[in-house]
């Protein structure tokens, strides 16, 4: 399935506010950061270029459903490349769907009927600008078996778990505090729905759960004796046992609610994901499940940072958005930060295509180097005249002509 086009150009218009970005500051250095993304051993040597190959990484689409058919929960699980574990990222069942213009706002959740949960997928691959591999859409029966291996585990919530039930009557599942629960109630939490309550009330209560499956799951579970757990996954099942095979990352997307207007107008409880933020984290844990569906002849970035901070991940990748490139690879790398930001280019005719870059980062410098990852056209690599530059937070540019506009 194909992400809407026009998404990508959506995105690099929208910047939330400053509270967006004091969300990413847990946990620095977690999720952004695939280092492994890059294997050096299976590049091709070609006129002296090495083309460097990126590891696979499959994403599976991992939701929850009640027995009102009513997606109560949304995960994504993202495999580290060819070693066990992974990351699992979650996002609100009540997030703002990306629409053509001129279709009705919707919530991905709206998609799913019970019946047919194709155009349910298609909604959040193209909010992601991902393709799944796998797919799970899970009752409760199947979510006890699928956490079943895990065992009891100690979860923290920061408020009451109720359930509405068939008959009106509201039932608690778990209480505040810490506790040691049973796997089946893990379940339980991911499918409670209180009629009434909103959706920002519960999103946390989702992140417990997988807090929860990764502190106990710790360097990995033992579940095989040997190394067939590293084939390539096709269901959820073995996408799920690989991912609690090794260590897990876990982040959940910041949302805000969409206000009743324009965008809202039949006031649904509904949220907005950062842009800037999703596209930072899928280019870093999913590079090679980014559908890329964005302006034809947009160059595509790869964006090296030392900084090991999200907030600086995320404020360069939304300033390359709104320039109009299509962010393809993030990682964290060693440091320190060198002076001035570098961009680095094999075929310099690319560098057409980056005219007045310092007014979205700052100063730059560009050089050419002789290695590059496979479908990147230009690699940027975070100095220190970038975070100098942000802090004042200047505005950026909404004159540029970018590539596709013409």
């Amino acid at each position: 399935m194909t992400a809407i086009p026009q998404r990508q150009k959506q995105r690099a218009l929208v910047a939330l506010c400053c509270g967006v970005a004091a969300a990413l500051l847990v946990p620095v250095g977690l999720v952004v950061g695939y280092n492994s993304a890059l294997n050096s051993g299976s590049g091709t040597n070609v006129n002296n270029v090495r083309t460097l190959r990126i590891a696979d990484t499959p994403v599976a689409l991992l939701a929850s459903v009640n027995t009102a058919s009513e997606i109560t929960s949304i995960n994504v699980i993202a495999l580290a490349g060819n070693s066990l574990g992974g990351t699992i990222i979650s996002l609100p069942a009540k997030s703002m769907a990306a629409v053509l213009e001129g279709e009705e706002a919707r919530r991905v959740s709206d998609s799913y009927t019970g019946l047919d949960a194709s155009a349910f997928v298609a909604d959040v691959e193209g909010l992601l600008d991902v393709s799944f591999t796998a797919v799970g859409i899970l009752g409760r029966s199947e979510l006890r078996e699928l956490f079943k291996p895990i065992g009891p585990v100690e979860v923290i919530l920061d408020s009451d778990v109720r359930n509405t039930e068939p008959d009106g009557a509201t039932r608690l599942v778990a209480k505040t505090g810490r506790t040691t629960v049973e796997t089946a109630t893990l379940a339980d939490i991911l499918l409670a729905r209180e009629i009434d309550q909103t959706e920002d009330k519960r999103f946390n209560h989702q992140k417990s759960v997988l807090n929860a499956i990764a502190n106990t799951v710790g360097l990995g579970l033992q579940l095989d004796s040997d190394d067939t757990r590293l084939a390539p996954p096709s269901d959820i099942g073995s996408f799920f046992r690989r991912l609690i095979s090794g260590p897990i990352q876990v982040w959940q997307f910041a949302a805000e609610a969409v206000p009743n207007g324009a965008e809202n107008p039949d006031s649904l409880d509904m949220y907005r994901l950062d842009a800037a933020e999703v596209t930072m984290i899928m280019a870093s844990v999913a590079p090679t499940s980014i559908t890329g569906s964005g302006i034809a002849g947009q160059l595509s970035v790869q964006i090296d940072s030392p900084f090991n901070n999200a907030v600086v991940s995320r404020e360069i990748v939304r300033r390359l958005l709104a320039y109009g490139m299509n962010v393809a690879i993030v990682r964290e790398v060693p440091g320190p930060p060198e002076v001035v930001t570098r961009v680095l280019y094999v075929d310099g005719n690319v560098l057409a295509g980056a005219q007045d870059l310092t007014s979205f980062i700052g100063e730059v410098s560009t050089g050419r180097t002789n290695e590059r990852a496979q479908g990147i056209d230009l690699q940027i690599v975070v100095g220190a005249s970038f975070a100098k530059f942000v802090e004042s937070n200047p505005e950026i540019p909404t004159t540029t002509v970018v590539a596709g506009d013409e």
